[in-house]
């Protein structure tokens, strides 16, 4: 019996840690709407909520980075979005969480590559959820998104890193 309580404390304290993280890409994901970088390319955002996913991909927390990101885009959806923008939102984070999962089993590829490989694969399906929406011609400003991909999706696995330093650390990862 007491294996199934300490098991059950450590279900609630997964939990616990992954509302945390949820709670806080809601609020990175909100200042992030609203510093606009508009002089880069309509729509681009860095994604910094995302170095959350991609850490907890890292770190083997596979359930952990999908709940996390599939809650953060749902609640930020109903607080801040549109049913549009949550078909955007959920086909790029989904892709891109997806492909950092398949990623993260080729050894020889760096946090930097995943996260980078992420980025890129995000902008691809939102192109694809575009050209439903928008039309064909969004696919224009497909080279603009993938070199946007590129830089924001290393960005983001260098926070991805500083993230797993910091969770090592401090030893206390559930």
């Amino acid at each position: 019996m007491p294996s199934e309580q300490g098991n059950s404390r450590d279900k609630v304290k997964r939990l616990a840690v992954w509302a945390l993280l949820t709670s806080v890409c809601l609020i990175v994901g909100y200042i992030e709407s609203i510093v606009n970088l508009f002089f880069i390319a309509p729509g681009v955002k860095l994604g910094l909520a995302n170095s959350v996913a991609c850490a907890l991909v890292l770190k083997d927390d596979v359930k952990g980075a999908v709940a996390v990101n599939l809650s953060r885009i749902l609640i930020s959806a109903l607080l801040f979005g549109s049913p549009v923008s949550l078909m955007f939102a959920l086909s790029g984070g989904t892709v891109s969480v997806t492909a950092m999962i398949l990623l993260k089993k080729c050894r020889h590829l760096s946090v930097l590559g995943i996260s980078g490989a992420g980025g890129v694969l995000h902008n691809i399906a939102q192109c694809a959820v575009g050209i439903v929406f928008i039309g064909i011609g969004i696919i224009y400003y497909l080279p603009i998104l993938l070199l946007s991909g590129v830089v924001c999706g290393v960005a983001v696995g260098f926070l991805a890193k500083l993230i797993l330093k910091r969770i090592e650390k401090s030893g206390k990862y559930v």
